[in-house]
């Protein structure tokens, strides 16, 4: 089959045989695609620098059958200040895991594509943003990029509007949020700043102010995220 040109992520990695890897790419238009990067691992193979994590780039794949194979790569932005920073390469690196758990072969997937080059340029580049601010509005958009999109504005369980200047509980089983007669235990209380942070982000995206840190809100949107995909990605035991 001729070969195929497409953008990618790469979100995984794995080292196989002495010079190759198997690589996990997140493409726009079809989906998770695995890969065998042949060589990448030789001193100055031109596939080493595309077969790392976090890396934007525009690749050639062969395939035979349902495999892949890397021939050649174009790397757009590698996000390398990451690799610097052991704290914010958590949090890219709980990203990656997500996407990787959402994403399926062969289903189109720009917009969680376009999610995640965006929260990578802010974790990467934007410095004044807090690296938690930004994965709290990952989850957010995230959450909303796979069909769970939080309501915020009216009681989930009584339908009565919720007032911008009163605290909310975030009720996971639901999916949104619950005013205080509707409240339980086992819910998560945010204060109406978060709340309202909450509203901006879904409004603007990453237009929203992501300076000011919020480790608190991290825990709720973490839990109302991965239950609903039922699963844990590791690098949360990390954050926030």
């Amino acid at each position: 089959m001729p070969s195929e040109t497409m953008q990618a992520v790469v979100l995984r990695h794995a080292n196989y045989r002495d010079r190759d890897r198997m690589l996990s790419l997140l493409t726009p238009d079809h989906g998770l695609v695995d890969v065998l990067s042949r060589g990448c691992r030789r001193p100055k193979s031109p596939l080493m620098a595309g077969s790392e994590l976090f890396v934007h780039e525009e690749v050639v794949l062969y395939r035979s059958g349902e495999r892949y194979t890397l021939t050649a790569c174009s790397v757009t932005d590698s996000f390398y200040p990451l690799r610097t920073d052991p704290y914010r390469l958590t949090c890219g690196t709980y990203m990656l895991g997500l996407c990787h758990a959402a994403a399926q072969p062969e289903q189109a997937a720009e917009g969680l594509f376009s999610l995640l080059l965006k929260s990578l340029y802010h974790l990467t580049y934007c410095v004044d943003e807090a690296a938690i601010t930004v994965t709290n509005a990952f989850l957010l958009l995230f959450a909303t990029e796979i069909g769970y999109r939080p309501r915020l504005n009216h009681c989930v369980r009584c339908r009565k509007p919720l007032p911008k200047e009163q605290r909310a509980w975030l009720d996971i089983e639901a999916g949104g949020l619950c005013c205080q007669d509707c409240s339980a235990e086992h819910q998560f209380v945010l204060s109406h700043a978060q709340v309202n942070w909450m509203r901006s982000v879904l409004g603007s995206g990453f237009e929203a102010p992501l300076s000011t840190p919020d480790d608190s809100l991290f825990e709720a949107l973490r839990r109302y995220v991965e239950s609903r995909m039922e699963t844990t990605v590791k690098a949360s035991k990390l954050l926030p």
